[in-house]
Parts: structure tokens; C-alpha cells; sequence
């Protein structure tokens, strides 16, 4: 798990916007998802129950009042700002679902990719990295892991949503709410399968106005299951990042999260 974890935060390294991730002092072993201007330390972001840093002024800042929202499809992660990934543009989203505890219902819905109601606009992509191409002759057995692991791969979908006036902050500071009272789990239903959420892992993150990054591991069927969710704010504009996985960790794109927080401007 930590060689993993190594290889993860090797893959966090961009230029420009760079995505790096740091292990929490509180012993869970999981990363700190940061988003940091070129030149910047990540040392100097916020870790989780600090009260300085970049996360904590992005927390305190509102969107400028009067801004018109570009269209959200112009906005969005599309295939020229990735080389690497294949981007493909989704047009639906899924019923919110909800929780049995209703503190945790924002948290519940962010989690399965839904922006709050009240948009101007949205727009969905799923993001998936592409397999390098292996030669004609490869080995049968090489050519049936490449499939195997292609098959395998974490889809990142991002959701982005526009929102007038103050909107945007305040869905960020509900989701942000829930997620600090649900730390100890909940149970939600998605997609008519009960799922039990049993740890829901805070990561420091920063990124356009305000951002935050959860862990949300969880059981369906009685199978382990994970999520990784990050949400960012630029203006009056929300943006959800989330990738869920049945075996292994679910990773998010970080080339993805780079090319779209560059594109909030």
C-alpha cells in the first residue's frame, strides 16, 4: 500500500498548477490532496484542523457579486487540454440520493458526483487514462494484462456547475459542513444497493477560491468499496471531482484536477 501510495505521489507532479500529495500526521496513512501555484511550497498549505494557510483563506473568500458565469461547457475539461486521458462529455447525472442521517446528505450526493440545485448551467465529463499501445508482436500474456488493466482503470468524472450570486459558496460550506459531521460514517442507497459508509477521510486541498478532499471508504454487499472526492470552487462556479472503485484505491486523475483548475482560471 505504501509503495502505491509512493508511485501516486510521484504521478502528482505537474508543472504550472502542481498536485502534490503528503501523508497526515494523524496515523491514517492517506494522502493530503493540494493544489499549488507554481513556486509555491505545498508545506505552506493547510493541513486538516489548522486555522492558517491557503485552504483556510479560500474558505473565508465569497465569490465577486455581479460576475457573469461563462457557459459551462466552455469551462469544463475537454479532450485538447489533455494528452494523455481520453475525455468524454456525459449528458446525464444521476437521482440525489440521500442518507439516514440527514447531516450527511450533502456529503452523500457530492459524493456520487451530484452538484446542489440552483445551477445557471452544468456540464459532466468522465476522464480515463489511455493505455500505451503495445506492438503487434507482444506476447499474448502481455496483451491480456494491458486489456485486464485498461478494463480496470479509474474512470474520474467531473461535474462542473454554475451558480448566480452567492450560490456556489454556499453549497461549498454545506458540503464542507456534512463531511466534517460524518467523519464516522453513514449509510446511503445508490443506484438500489445499500451502502455503508464506514470512514470518511478529510485531506487538506487547495485550488481557485476554496476547495476540499475526501477519502469515503465504504461497504457494498460486503465488499469494500472507495471513493475519492474533490470539490472546488472558482467564483460562482462548483466543480466535483470523484472516482470510486470496488477493489484497490480508486485514484483521482490528477492531470485532469490540474487542467481544470488551470481552466477556472
Amino acid at each position: 500500500m505504501r509503495g502505491v501510495r509512493a508511485r501516486r505521489a510521484a504521478a502528482l507532479i505537474v508543472s504550472g498548477l502542481a498536485l502534490a500529495v503528503l501523508t497526515t500526521g494523524c496515523g491514517t496513512g492517506r494522502p493530503t490532496v493540494i493544489v499549488v501555484e507554481e513556486g509555491v511550497p505545498a508545506a505552506a498549505a493547510e493541513l486538516p484542523g489548522s486555522t492558517t494557510g491557503t485552504a483556510r483563506k479560500g474558505q473565508q473568500a465569497a465569490p465577486p457579486r455581479g460576475r457573469a458565469q461563462e457557459t459551462p461547457e466552455h469551462l469544463l475539461v475537454a479532450q485538447g487540454d489533455l494528452l494523455d486521458h481520453k475525455v468524454t462529455p456525459e449528458a446525464h447525472e444521476g437521482v440525489p440520493v440521500g442518507a439516514d442521517r440527514p447531516e450527511c446528505r450533502e456529503l452523500a450526493r457530492a459524493v456520487s458526483g451530484f452538484l446542489p440545485a440552483g445551477r445557471t448551467g452544468w456540464a459532466r465529463a468522465s476522464v480515463v487514462a489511455m493505455a500505451s499501445a503495445l506492438p503487434d508482436d507482444a506476447p499474448e500474456g502481455q496483451k491480456r494484462a494491458a486489456a485486464l488493466d485498461a478494463a480496470s482503470s479509474t474512470v474520474t468524472v467531473v461535474t462542473l456547475g454554475s451558480y448566480a450570486g452567492d450560490g456556489a459558496h454556499g453549497h461549498f460550506a454545506e458540503v464542507q459542513a456534512s463531511g466534517r459531521a460524518c467523519e464516522g460514517g453513514y449509510a446511503t442507497t445508490a443506484d438500489g444497493e445499500s451502502v455503508t459508509v464506514t470512514r470518511v477521510v478529510p485531506h487538506a486541498a487547495s485550488g481557485g477560491d476554496e476547495a476540499l478532499a475526501y477519502t469515503v471508504e465504504a461497504e457494498r454487499d460486503g465488499e469494500p468499496y472507495q471513493t475519492e472526492l474533490m470539490v472546488v470552487r472558482k467564483g460562482g462556479t462548483l466543480v466535483n471531482f470523484h472516482a470510486s472503485r470496488r477493489s484497490g484505491e480508486a485514484q483521482l486523475a490528477a492531470p485532469a484536477i490540474e487542467a481544470q483548475v488551470r481552466k477556472l482560471g
